[in-house]
């Protein structure tokens, strides 16, 4: 048997009732967080220093381990009764950073740090609202594929937008669009009709919600080593680019990086494929570390860029092929926290990688980090296949 059959196109996807009325809303308010990073960072910077910029903007990301918690509200109240709330709370304390002219970097920090724990979980409920518009069809995978790759087109055109604005206007500026975006997308996505849908709890829900399920702590795992080896990926070719005296080609490193990912999701989405989650997870791992372990042997900077842009195919795959494996492994009354989860693994997981990436090439260059990332990535892929039948439950 084949692994792969054809799947439906994404016009299918987007022509199913309520589909476009909730993804169109959703992509707007999901390009603010394609903008945050520097809009906070030069708003903050202005009256303090890059260091304190960095802890703020670090401050909103650890903020995200509130993800979770949030999904759970959404998925009991709905996303009309809870989303806009969010977003109004988290809005009003980007627009207090915009205004705020203030060289006091603690409460700074704390600003941002608390309108982080406000911050809508957009991305999942986009996520959920695909789950309720595919039902009774062969769409999902479909959908999903389209959300990760236009997701990753937001955080590629975002941080271009955010530059834009600060270049000819003012951080300010750019964080006061990055609000709008974030208040006008989330509201009018809350009035779909898909955002009364709720998920009644059980009688008794555990406290740990879906991480009870063993299989789903299994995927996050999983998540969580590869995002470091990711992330590794990342820092090392900033490290190189700073080697060749050439920093501001770090970014275009890192875009060659999401550009494969958006034509990895594309070519990904047009085959419904039925090999199990653990086969398509250790190949998907497998070609990133294959990635970095030649990137380990270049310091050129075109080739590095074509190595990782191949490499970059399997990014947008892996989150689909997690997601659809959350949902497979959690309750319906879950699968909106479920999938947090996995953001929220990946996220730590990039911490955890930067890290470990930093040590690596003060000490040893961008090479060995590269090739550190890569045995990580490969022993990853090879513990998947070991592991295959706990996986796959």
């Amino acid at each position: 048997m084949t692994s792969t059959t054809r799947a439906g196109s994404y016009r299918d996807v987007l022509l199913l009732p309520n589909a476009l009325r909730t993804f169109a809303p959703a992509l707007f308010g999901r390009l603010s967080y394609g903008l945050l990073p520097l809009s906070i960072l030069f708003t903050v910077q202005q009256t303090t220093s890059f260091a304190v910029a960095g802890i703020a903007v670090a401050a909103f990301g650890l903020a995200s381990l509130s993800m979770p918690l949030k999904a759970r509200l959404v998925d009991r109240y709905s996303q009309r009764r809870v989303l806009p709330l969010l977003a109004a709370v988290c809005t009003a304390g980007l627009a207090a950073v915009a205004c705020l002219r203030t060289a006091n970097a603690p409460l700074l920090v704390v600003l941002v740090g608390i309108t982080g724990l406000f911050a809508p979980p957009l991305g999942p409920s986009m996520r959920s609202a695909w789950r309720l518009i595919t039902d009774g069809t062969t769409l999902k995978e479909r959908a999903y594929a389209l959300d990760s790759i236009c997701e990753e087109s937001l955080f590629l055109g975002g941080p271009l937008l955010a530059g834009v604005l600060i270049s000819t206007a003012s951080p300010a500026a750019a964080l006061a669009c990055t609000a709008g975006l974030m208040i006008v997308g989330t509201c009018v996505m809350a009035t779909s009709p898909l955002a009364r849908h709720t998920s009644p709890a059980p009688p008794r829900q555990h406290l740990l919600g879906p991480l009870r399920e063993p299989g789903l702590r299994r995927i996050l795992l999983v998540i969580l080593v590869t995002a470091s080896g990711v992330s590794v990926a990342y820092l090392s070719l900033a490290g190189v680019a700073q080697q060749q005296g050439h920093p501001g080609a770090a970014g275009y490193l890192e875009a060659a990086i999401g550009a494969g990912s958006v034509v990895g999701g594309l070519s990904w989405a047009r085959r419904k494929h039925t090999r199990s989650r653990s086969s398509h997870l250790a190949g998907l791992i497998g070609v990133l570390a294959a990635g970095l372990l030649a990137a380990s042997l270049t310091t050129n900077l075109i080739v590095l860029g074509l190595v990782m842009g191949l490499a970059g195919v399997a990014v947008a795959p892996l989150f689909v092929v997690s997601y659809l494996a959350a949902d497979d492994l959690t309750p319906s009354h879950q699968r909106t926290e479920a999938s947090t989860w996995i953001n929220t693994s990946n996220n730590l997981g990039s911490s955890a990688g930067a890290s470990l990436a930093g040590l690596t090439i003060d000490h040893t260059g961008p090479s060995r980090s590269f090739l550190a990332g890569g045995i990580l990535l490969a022993l990853t892929a090879g513990t998947v296949l070991l592991a295959r039948r706990h996986l796959n439950r």
